[in-house]
């Protein structure tokens, strides 16, 4: 089976995956395609530019990618923005999704979801592990740089931030099986999304870590691979 990686914000395979692809996931049993995305990781220069597209031309790049790879059928893990990504691909591209998995998930911009981001400008607030990884692929100077584009961007792009995001209506015509994970104790996700993605998407479920934040695939890594190959392999 084919495995499609999409980062977070910001992130990159090496900032966001290395629990995943250094042994995590077994490579006996899938083949993986970790990207990172325009303007994040190796994929800069350019900077990321920011637009109402952002998201879209993100899954369109991917999408292209993989066909140009010679994949025609893949199944796509993604976090957090890469969910968003994620949940594109699988609505635009029917017929190549085979199974989708998304944790830290939002299927729309809340009022909850802008003032948990807004905070996060202060870095010093992450969780110590992601942090370190973040710093570890940018350097302190860009890592904080890049977070904080982002962070400007979902707070202030147009002046309503709820104009970038919202895909309830195109979820509900996801068919492809569909695994949803959610840490109970994620400071930045609306505690109404983890429930609203599995009532909109027909096929799918909901596994949540009642300890976890919102990098539960690092923090509960063993925990979190072990489910997912489980879905993956049903």
């Amino acid at each position: 089976m084919v495995l499609l990686l999409i980062p977070g914000a910001i992130g990159c395979t090496v900032s966001d995956f290395p629990d995943q692809l250094n042994g995590g996931l077994d490579t006996n049993k899938f083949t993986i395609i970790a990207i990172d995305l325009p303007g994040y990781g190796k994929s800069r220069p350019p900077e990321r530019m920011y637009s109402v597209e952002s998201y879209p031309n993100d899954a369109r790049k991917a999408g292209m990618l993989m066909a140009k790879l010679g994949y025609h059928l893949y199944s796509v893990l993604g976090w957090s923005d890469g969910a968003k990504i994620a949940l594109l691909l699988a609505i635009e591209n029917q017929a190549r999704v085979e199974k989708l998995v998304v944790w830290g998930v939002v299927p729309y911009c809340s009022a909850h979801d802008l003032t948990a981001v807004s905070r996060t400008r202060d870095t010093s607030i992450f969780d110590p592990k992601s942090r370190e990884l973040y710093v570890k692929a940018y350097g302190e100077e860009l890592f904080e740089q890049l977070w904080h584009k982002h962070v400007d961007y979902c707070v202030s792009f147009t002046g309503n931030a709820v104009a970038i995001w919202d895909i309830r209506d195109r979820m509900k015509t996801i068919k492809c099986p569909t695994l949803i994970l959610h840490g109970d104790k994620d400071p930045l996700i609306d505690k109404e999304h983890p429930g609203t993605a599995e009532r909109l998407i027909p096929d799918s479920r909901l596994v949540r870590f009642a300890n976890g934040s919102h990098n539960i695939h690092q923090t509960y890594a063993k925990e979190f691979n072990k489910i997912v190959t489980d879905f993956l392999l049903e």
